[in-house]
C-alpha cells in the first residue's frame, strides 16, 4: 500500500515536472519574428514597384517629332502699307412716300398699270403708275397742291403750275390765271403720257380745251424733285387705306463709321476712303465728320467721333444695315514682299539671300514700305513670286 502510494506520488511529481516545462517553453520570447515579418514587407513593396516600373516602361507613348521651325519663305505679291481701317455700316437715304387718293366716283385704290421699278430713277414730267384706270404724273415739287383748278382760277398756286409746265417744255403764259394757254399745255402732257386730260364735264362728254382741269389728286411730288424707287406697287395691287403706291429715295444711302479721337485724324473730309463689304470694294470720299460723341455701352458704342462716306446712286453690293470697313486711303498698290526677318543688312544695304538649286545667292533689293511684320520690296531682276528666301 505504501508502494502503491509512493509510486502514485512519483508519477504525480514527474507529471507536474512536465507542465511545468510546457508551460516555461510558452513563455520563451520569439524576439527573430519581427526582424523576418519587416523583410516580407520590403520584399512585398519592392516586388509590386518593380512590377509597376516595368508597366509604365512598357506603356510610355512614342515621343513626339521635334516641330521644324521654317528657316525660308516664299516671295508673295500684296499689298504692304500701315493703314487706318474702322468699322461701320450702311445707313439707308431718306425716303419719300407717295400716296394715291380717292377721287369722285372711284370705290377703291387698284393699281392698274405701273409705268416704273424699284431701282428707276424718278423725275418731273414722268408718269409713275396709272390707279383706278387714272394716270399718277410727276409734277415738280414748286407747285403747291391743294385744290383743282378750272377755268379762269388765278392764285400763286396756278402761277407755280404755269412755271413747272414751261420747265417741262409745255411752254404757256405765266399770268398767275388758269387761262386756254394753260389748259392747252396741260392737256398736251397728258397726252404725252397717253391720257386725256380730265375735264368739267366728265370724259364722257364732249369737251373744249377751255373746259380741262387740273385735278391736283392725279399728280405726284418728290423732294428735291429727283429720287430713286425703293418700292412700287404692281399692277393689281389694291393699295390700302393710307394709299401708299410708291417709295422714293431722295437722299444716297451712306456709311457711317465711329472712329476714336486718333483714328479720326485719319479721315479729313474730302479724304479718299476705301469701303469693303465681302468682296465688293468701293473708291469713296469722307463726306462729314461729327463732333465728339459719347459711347453707349448697351449698343457696345465706344466714345469718337461719327465718319460719314457716301455712296453713289446706283451703287450695288451694299444693302441698308451691311455691316462693312472703311480704310482711310485709296487701296494701296501690291507689290513683291517679304517677311522682314528676311531682309537683311550689310553697311546699310538691304538684300536677301534667295534659296535655289541648292544654295543661296545674294540679291540686293529696295525696300518700298515697311507694315505688320512685311516690307515691300520694288520689282528687281532675279526675284519673282513664288521664290524661297531666306529667314535669319
Amino acid at each position: 500500500m505504501q508502494s502503491r502510494y509512493c509510486g502514485i506520488t512519483a508519477w504525480l511529481m514527474q507529471g507536474s515536472e512536465s507542465l511545468t516545462f510546457t508551460r516555461a517553453m510558452r513563455r520563451v520570447p520569439r524576439w527573430w519574428l519581427i526582424p523576418v515579418a519587416v523583410l516580407v514587407v520590403l520584399a512585398g513593396l519592392g516586388a509590386a514597384y518593380w512590377a509597376g516600373g516595368s508597366g509604365m516602361a512598357g506603356a510610355e507613348p512614342t515621343p513626339s517629332l521635334a516641330v521644324v521651325v521654317p528657316v525660308s519663305a516664299t516671295v508673295e505679291r500684296r499689298a504692304v502699307v500701315k493703314q487706318t481701317v474702322v468699322a461701320g455700316k450702311v445707313i439707308a437715304g431718306a425716303q419719300a412716300v407717295l400716296r394715291a387718293s380717292l377721287a369722285d366716283g372711284v370705290d377703291r385704290l387698284v393699281v392698274t398699270s405701273a409705268a416704273k421699278e424699284a431701282g428707276s430713277l424718278v423725275v418731273p414730267g414722268e408718269l409713275l403708275a396709272v390707279v383706278s384706270g387714272r394716270p399718277l404724273l410727276i409734277l415738280p415739287a414748286s407747285v403747291p397742291l391743294y385744290r383743282d383748278i378750272t377755268h379762269g382760277d388765278t392764285g400763286p398756286d396756278v402761277e407755280a403750275l404755269q412755271t413747272g409746265l414751261a420747265s417741262l417744255g409745255y411752254g404757256c403764259p405765266v399770268t398767275g390765271t388758269f387761262d386756254l394757254p394753260t389748259q392747252q399745255a396741260l392737256g398736251f402732257w397728258y397726252k404725252a403720257a397717253g391720257f386725256q386730260a380730265p375735264t368739267e364735264f366728265g370724259p364722257s362728254a364732249k369737251a373744249s380745251p377751255s373746259d380741262v382741269v387740273f385735278h391736283w389728286r392725279e399728280f405726284m411730288q418728290v423732294p428735291g424733285d429727283t429720287g430713286t424707287i425703293a418700292f412700287i406697287a404692281g399692277p393689281g395691287a389694291i393699295l390700302a387705306e393710307d394709299g401708299i403706291v410708291a417709295r422714293i429715295n431722295v437722299a444716297a444711302d451712306s456709311i457711317v463709321a465711329r472712329a476714336d479721337v486718333v483714328q479720326a485724324e485719319q479721315f479729313p473730309v474730302g479724304m479718299p476712303a476705301t469701303v469693303r463689304a465681302g468682296s465688293t470694294v468701293l473708291e469713296t470720299a469722307v463726306a462729314q465728320v461729327s463732333s465728339f460723341r459719347e459711347g453707349d455701352p448697351s449698343t457696345n458704342e465706344f466714345p469718337g467721333k461719327d465718319i460719314t462716306v457716301t455712296l453713289p446712286p446706283g451703287t450695288q453690293g451694299f444693302a441698308a444695315g451691311q455691316s462693312v470697313t472703311v480704310t482711310a486711303g485709296s487701296a494701296a498698290m501690291e507689290s513683291l514682299a517679304v517677311p522682314l526677318i528676311a531682309i537683311r543688312q550689310e553697311s546699310g544695304m538691304p538684300y536677301l539671300l534667295v534659296e535655289g538649286n541648292g544654295e543661296s545667292r545674294r540679291l540686293d533689293v529696295n525696300i518700298t514700305a515697311q507694315a505688320d511684320g512685311w516690307v515691300a520690296i520694288a520689282d528687281v531682276d532675279g526675284l519673282a513670286v513664288g521664290d524661297e528666301v531666306k529667314l535669319q
